[in-house]
């Protein structure tokens, strides 16, 4: 076998430029006026034979040079059994070819791609034998079969499988194998052999899962294993986005993961591109580890942003995964509506001090006002709709009407903040509850309190979690002095999840409540802010940031997907209906594979596969509503592959396997063959010089 065999038919061509040269520059006779005629011709008589010598032996040296040459690059493999069985006359059989075209299939080694040394493997398989038929099934994120059922017609498969290639996509084994067990059922007729072929690397990431149990107990399965004796070394971004919201104009703090997938630290240097922001990072990856390299950069306009993070001065093995894609939504700085009857002149309040921790800074009043003061009778609904985030804080009993508005902004995706302290709120949180039905849960119920709440602390707070995760170690310190009163008595909701309480008072009455709500979501802070102590505490800033990032942080993540995945989106209800919409992909393509649905909840982007590596946008009139960025799994950049003994004590599941490595047959000896047509080729040229000096003299 040769594993570029193109130079074969190269060379053979180029042979014959030696000969054409030879030809084209041998000297023309000159006439020339002697009278010693005869002594001439014998001079040139004796030239003529020493010449012709020369010339044959530095031809052939040259023709020789160019074929081993082309035998050089076309890279023989020599001592390499076929691994299609013998034909057997009079014998009925089915096979069915697996070829694994995921994104690891491109790795390199020494230059040559893994699936280039899968295709002529598979080929044998597919190559006409009397009483054969076979199928090929590519085998990526979804497995695709060239027939309904194994054919004799060798010729359309093996130009299918010339043009194979592999896709930036994981290998979704399970589902190949089940499309294999359903074409080798059909074949279960009484003498017919039914066989399994699977070319592979056989990465561990994504053959871990496999099942052979779905096939026939009958079957014979062969592995052919393309993988390197060793896992070739290799660095990739695993993952690149930010974590949580990003305002216009502030600092945006950048996340990118890198994998070294090899057995020996890397220093690494990296590139992130969004519109017209670039960043620099370094840092030091350890061996078989992932590390995080953080930066800052700064985003001027609201709207979502797309790029790339790209690692420079590397050479590994797949170069593909050195670069990935990147989506970040920048919003402007967000808007909060307050809805209480406290007068913004009373000082100090409840509602002072949420006004004050929301946005510390001295607001203008007016339209450029980061705080919305809401009526609880009858609030604004053009105000209404600009919020980004709804804080209820001492409304007295609510209208019907506005909590149907409330309920309709939680199902839009709107996030709300509410301060249970009277006893009116508790008949509210029951509305509320009411009017959202089934599509809110609700870990605890909330019933009136007497005047007897006071001198309350925290207790089964879960640090783990937001809000309290910022505060590290620092936590049970930080919490300690607080002392809180009023609020309502909450009841825990059998079934309900312990993880939605995220912490509890002493008298086991819950401090901070989330509920989800459509698409929204929903925290319940219990507590009477002017009778405690929370708001003087230097950690109630930072306590409310985090919970307005919890309530906020829907739709300003990083968004990311898959390529080659089932994909399916709500789009934010700031895009409108369906109507108007189109999809985009890279480089302004239409995104022939996406379709856009109405639903009663708001419009779902779907497609039945994502596409290649890239940005994909939802677009309005020329403006972007959503954008996501398409990637290769992180999984396919380690280059593992699983054990031979994993699959014939593990996962045979009694099957009649075999496995058989190529990097085991004869490794050296069949790789290392054109070492030697190089050093003839080399040895060729310099006896043509010897050659030539040799007859000068």
């Amino acid at each position: 076998m040769f594993l570029n065999p193109w130079a074969v038919v190269a060379g053979m061509v180029a042979a014959g430029l030696p000969l054409a040269i030879h030809l084209l520059t041998r000297p023309r006779p000159v006439r020339m006026p002697l009278s010693t005629l005869r002594f001439v011709r014998e001079a040139i008589r004796q030239r003529r034979a020493r010449h012709r010598l020369r010339d044959m032996l530095v031809l052939a040296l040259r023709t020789l040079a160019v074929l081993l040459l082309a035998g050089a690059v076309a890279r023989p493999l020599v001592g390499t059994q076929r691994s299609a069985a013998a034909p057997e006359e009079n014998v009925e059989r089915v096979r069915v070819v697996i070829l694994d075209v995921s994104q690891s299939m491109a790795a390199r080694e020494r230059g040559v791609e893994v699936f280039e040394r899968a295709r002529p493997l598979a080929a044998d398989e597919l190559a006409y034998q009397p009483g054969l038929k076979a199928n090929l099934i590519l085998a990526a994120a979804q497995p695709v079969a060239l027939f309904a059922e194994p054919s004799t017609n060798f010729a359309a498969l093996r130009e299918e499988l010339a043009g194979a290639h592999p896709r930036p996509e994981r290998s979704n084994v399970p589902a190949a194998l089940t499309a294999a067990a359903e074409m080798l059922d059909r074949g279960d007729r009484p003498g017919v052999r039914r066989e399994l072929v699977i070319v592979s690397d056989f990465q561990r990431s994504d053959w871990a899962a496999a099942d052979f149990s779905l096939l026939p107990a009958d079957i014979t399965i062969r592995l052919e294993s393309v993988a390197p004796h060793e896992a070739p070394p290799n660095l990739a971004i695993v993952r690149a986005g930010t974590r949580g919201p990003v305002e216009a104009g502030r600092d945006a703090r950048l996340h990118v993961d890198i994998g070294n997938f090899s057995a020996t630290p890397r220093q690494v240097r990296v590139e992130a591109r969004l519109n017209e922001a670039v960043l620099q990072l370094t840092g030091n990856c350890p061996a078989r580890a992932t590390t995080t390299l953080t930066g800052s950069l700064v985003l001027q306009e609201a709207g979502w942003h797309a790029g790339e993070v790209r690692l420079r001065g590397q050479d590994d093995a797949l170069p593909a995964d050195d670069v990935r894609p990147l989506v970040v939504h920048v919003r402007r700085a967000p808007v909060y509506g307050l809805m209480t009857r406290q007068s913004p002149e009373r000082r100090p309040s409840s509602s002072y001090y949420l006004e004050r921790a929301l946005v510390p800074e001295e607001q203008p009043r007016g339209e450029d006002s980061q705080i919305v003061r809401l009526e609880p009778e009858d609030p604004d609904r053009e105000l209404l709709g600009l919020v980004d985030l709804v804080v209820v804080d001492h409304p007295g009993q609510l209208p019907d009407a506005t909590v149907q508005q409330l309920n309709t902004l939680l199902r839009r995706g709107r996030g709300m903040l509410y301060v249970a302290a009277e006893a009116a709120d508790a008949v509210n949180l029951e509305r509320l509850q009411q009017a959202a039905g089934d599509g809110q849960a609700w870990p605890v119920e909330f019933s009136p309190a007497g005047s007897n709440r006071r001198d309350l602390f925290l207790v089964d707070v879960r640090g783990e979690l937001p809000p309290f995760r910022v505060f590290g170690d620092e936590l049970t310190a930080a919490v300690a002095p607080l002392r809180f009163a009023g609020g309502l008595v909450t009841r825990p909701v059998a079934g309900a999840l312990a993880e939605d309480v995220l912490a509890s008072f002493n008298d086991r009455t819950a401090f901070l409540v989330a509920a989800s709500a459509g698409r929204g979501s929903l925290v319940v802070m219990n507590a009477d802010l002017a009778a405690s102590n929370l708001p003087q505490s230097p950690i109630f800033v930072p306590l409310l940031g985090e919970l307005v990032e919890r309530l906020s942080s829907g739709e300003s993540e990083t968004v990311e997907v898959s390529s080659g995945e089932p994909l399916t989106i709500a789009l934010p209800a700031s895009s409108g209906a369906a109507d108007g919409l189109a999809i985009t992909g890279p480089a302004g393509t239409s995104d022939a594979g996406s379709d856009l649905v109405a639903e009663p909840a708001g419009v779902l982007w779907h497609a039945a596969a994502a596409g290649a590596p890239g940005v994909y946008r939802v677009e309005r009139d020329g403006r972007t509503e959503f954008a996501v960025a398409s990637a290769i799994p992180a999984t396919e950049s380690d280059l593992a592959p699983l054990p031979a003994n994993v699959f014939r004590e593990r996962l045979s599941a009694g099957r009649d396997l075999r496995f058989r490595s190529q990097s085991s047959l004869n490794r050296d000896a069949r790789d290392r063959l054109w070492t030697w047509l190089a050093v003839a080729c080399a040895s060729c040229l310099l006896a043509e010089v010897a050659t030539l000096r040799m007859f000068r003299m």
